[in-house]
């Protein structure tokens, strides 16, 4: 420990001082205001019988200890902090990365709102529920992209996360096997770290080999999960204009598009990636993602600095107490008492 590091933890809050500065010049220049009042009601050496009881002693006493109570109430809540020492941490978890589908049919409001502000919810879920883990989130649709690397910042997740919209890619389209392999690029070398995916799409593949792709993953001691994310049923996709109507997607005939959960995919997705499907519901993947084998993947070290807030507190509340058992008048039972003539 390196005893000379003395630091306040939240120095902003010693503005607080000022106030008390204030307090003082208001409090020397009411004495000052009632000092000339008393000159001009009598003379300094007849005030002590006119006004008998009076003690601007005990009043500057008693605010003296009032400043001083603020004072150390005060440097207690900046929190001051001395001695620090060394401590290192290390993260032990899994590999996670997230694939999602932002390909308009994710629009579909057949889950309020729509399915792919559910599943982003989800995912923040995800995130929260499994901060000790390494995230990457991956986006695609007519082809993947890595939104954002491998880490283990559960802010920049979650800020990266909130700006995901079908907008983000151009080409449209499906492609889960792209998904797939982006995701395995994703992942660092580090082999002794269990690593696995989870896709989170409606199902419609259209461009690629995505069981294929999922395959190659479990080969490679990859485990894939998958999420199904709609209804079964046929609904139209709503798109919003350049003035934020909406309408909805029309094909070459002028006839509504039309997208449905495909379940039957994402669960042989899943099953050739050595998974498990789930439809809507994250539960069963995090408790999946629990029951895996997690390893040291990340060391870190901080200083870890001794508190001394107590201190500065307990002087506080002395000097508080003092000021409240401190009357501003003489006692009269007292006041009378010379303890330098005392006789037995």
């Amino acid at each position: 420990m390196n005893e000379s590091n003395f630091r306040f933890a939240y120095p902003d809050h010693l503005y607080a001082l000022i106030g008390v500065f204030v307090c003082i010049c208001i409090y020397i220049l009411y004495r000052i205001i009632n000092r000339k009042k008393l000159n001009k009601l009598a003379d300094k050496e007849l005030l002590p019988i006119i006004l008998p009881d009076y003690a601007p002693f005990r009043k500057n006493l008693k605010f003296c200890l009032f400043i001083c109570s603020a004072i150390f109430f005060i440097i207690a809540w900046a929190q001051p902090q001395y001695g620090v020492k060394k401590q290192n941490v290390k993260k032990k978890g899994v590999e996670i990365a997230i694939a999602l589908d932002v390909s308009n049919s994710m629009l579909a409001e057949d889950i309020k709102p729509n399915r792919i502000e559910k599943a982003k919810f989800s995912i923040q879920r995800i995130i929260n529920k499994l901060d000790q883990n390494k995230l990457s989130i991956i986006t695609f649709a007519g082809e993947a992209f890595v939104q954002l690397p491998m880490t283990t910042d559960v802010g920049a997740s979650k800020l990266f996360l909130q700006t995901i919209s079908p907008n983000i890619i151009d080409k449209q389209g499906t492609a889960i096997g792209a998904a797939i392999a982006t995701c395995m690029r994703s992942f660092s070398g580090n082999d002794k770290v269990a690593k696995t995916i989870i896709i989170i799409s409606d199902g419609e593949n259209h461009e690629d080999d995505a069981i294929g792709m999922a395959q190659q993953a479990k080969e490679k001691g990859i485990t894939l999960h998958t999420i199904g994310m709609g209804t079964t049923n046929g609904v139209p996709i709503p798109i919003k204009n350049q003035y934020g109507q909406t309408n909805f997607m029309m094909d070459k005939n002028g006839s509504p598009v039309t997208t449905k959960l495909n379940e039957q995919m994402l669960q042989e997705i899943a099953s050739a990636g050595g998974g498990i499907y789930s439809r809507e519901d994250f539960s069963p993947i995090l408790k999946a993602l629990d029951n895996m084998e997690k390893s040291d993947f990340e060391s870190s070290e901080f200083n870890v600095y001794n508190e001394r807030f107590q201190i500065f507190l307990i002087l506080g509340l002395i000097c508080l107490l003092l000021e409240f058992c401190i009357l501003e008048r003489k006692n009269k039972y007292l006041k009378d008492i010379d303890i330098f003539n005392f006789k037995m």
